[in-house]
């Protein structure tokens, strides 16, 4: 039963490290699927209850650095706060859609059509405030949903070496 405990932590830590390369994909949410399945499988001999809540607060954090990304990003980039509101109301929107990437699109969409119609500071932000959305704001998310995979691999060493 380890073996399959582990291979199930190992492949929900391996799947959330490749998908956290999708912008708006969870790939936290996988690697703590990937924990919960180790945890049921050693009745939570190793990984307990107040290891799992640990682990969803970091998966719950890479999800939040995912909708955040675009906006700072966007700001940071010197956009408009048009462009800026658009990338927070999209990749909200687009978090909604459970398919891979929607929370991204959803940021460049909103940030496009409100950086468009609100647009009272010269076309020159808007188009920096969507080059930081696309380009910033997918990088800023995909580095923090693997940080936070990274994050629920360590939660499962430490569990693992306190365990032994």
């Amino acid at each position: 039963m380890d073996v399959l405990a582990w291979l199930c932590a190992m492949g929900g830590l391996l799947l959330g490290g490749v998908s956290a390369f999708v912008p708006g994909f969870p790939g936290s949410a996988v690697a703590l699927l990937g924990l919960v399945a180790f945890a049921g499988l050693t009745d939570f001999s190793i990984v307990t209850s107040e290891v799992l809540v640990l682990a969803a607060l970091i998966a719950l954090g890479g999800a939040l650095g995912q909708v955040a990304a675009p906006v700072v990003a966007s700001r940071a980039a010197g956009g408009t706060a048009g462009v800026a509101t658009g990338a927070a109301l999209g990749a909200a929107l687009g978090a909604l859609i459970p398919l891979p990437g929607m929370s991204w699109g959803g940021a460049l969409v909103g940030a496009t059509v409100l950086g468009i119609l609100g647009s009272r500071e010269g076309v020159l932000k808007t188009i920096r405030g969507l080059m930081g959305t696309a380009g910033g704001g997918c990088a800023v998310a995909v580095l923090t949903d693997l940080v936070s995979v990274l994050g629920i691999a360590a939660v499962l060493a430490i569990a693992d070496f306190m365990a032994h």
